[in-house]
């Protein structure tokens, strides 16, 4: 099975709008049509987050739009610039008034979740008592298949002080229930870094995606939102006889 990972759009409202310079709408048609040439063809598409720079007031169908040229099923994680009030009215297909921005599914052998980590209205992430509590028994139902995990917020850090302080503030939390289910997780899958990172944590691999748009330096001094030069991008995802591999793609807007 293989699975795309895309994430940090960060698409303006208006599709006109340069942001740092570049044009996120034309990155991301960009990185779509690269992704068409992949071969094999992902078997799914999982979005990371931060799919606008102001989610409050986003219309969230132009997604539907903008990934119609593909033909797999496309998946949502919420980012912290992303609004989940908002997308319960303008995504297509719309869904439930009460959709809490968390949800699993099975795929291919294998049972997916996608966590909602945004809802702090912060640059930070956390997951509520309620959110955890449903994790753990969603874990327990699934049982025994493997699986994958998505959120926006890494659960680690990384090494570049500032993207440390904006990362999911109650990891210890999520890892505790992780552990309740030992040997199930082939990965947790993350954004919000605008940087690739790939680590072991717990004895779970933990990889992020680059930004479709713009990149934060890696460097351990970086300042505040302090870009590198490094190219868009994203990651592609092969499950093959219990090994998985993660490969960036990056291209040249």
């Amino acid at each position: 099975m293989r699975i795309l990972h895309l994430a940090d759009f960060h698409l303006p409202n208006d599709p006109t709008e340069m942001r740092h310079g570049i044009d996120p709408h034309a990155h991301l048609v960009h990185a779509l049509a690269v992704v068409r040439t992949l071969r094999p063809q992902p078997d799914l598409v999982v979005v990371g987050g931060d799919m606008f720079a102001d989610g409050q007031n986003a219309d969230y169908s132009v997604l539907q739009d903008v990934f119609s040229v593909l033909e797999q099923p496309v998946h949502l994680v919420m980012g912290n610039h992303d609004r989940l009030e908002t997308y319960r009215k303008t995504a297509q297909p719309s869904p439930s008034p009460d959709f809490p921005g968390y949800y699993s599914f099975d795929f291919a052998g294998y049972h997916m979740v996608l966590l909602y980590s945004a809802g702090t209205g912060r640059e930070y992430g956390m997951l509520d008592e309620t959110q955890l509590r449903w994790l753990d028994d969603d874990l327990a139902r699934s049982h025994p298949q493997p699986v994958l995990m998505f959120a926006h917020h890494p659960p680690v850090n990384i090494g570049v002080p500032w993207l440390d302080e904006v990362k999911l503030r109650n990891s210890d939390d999520l890892w505790a229930v992780v552990k309740r289910h030992t040997g199930r997780l082939c990965g947790l899958f993350v954004a919000h870094l605008h940087l690739q990172v790939s680590c072991v944590y717990r004895g779970v691999l933990v990889a992020s995606c680059p930004s479709t748009s713009w990149q934060f330096s890696g460097q351990a001094n970086a300042a505040r939102a302090e870009m590198s030069a490094e190219r868009p991008g994203f990651n592609v995802i092969d499950l093959v006889e219990g090994q998985v591999n993660v490969r960036t793609v990056r291209f040249e807007p």
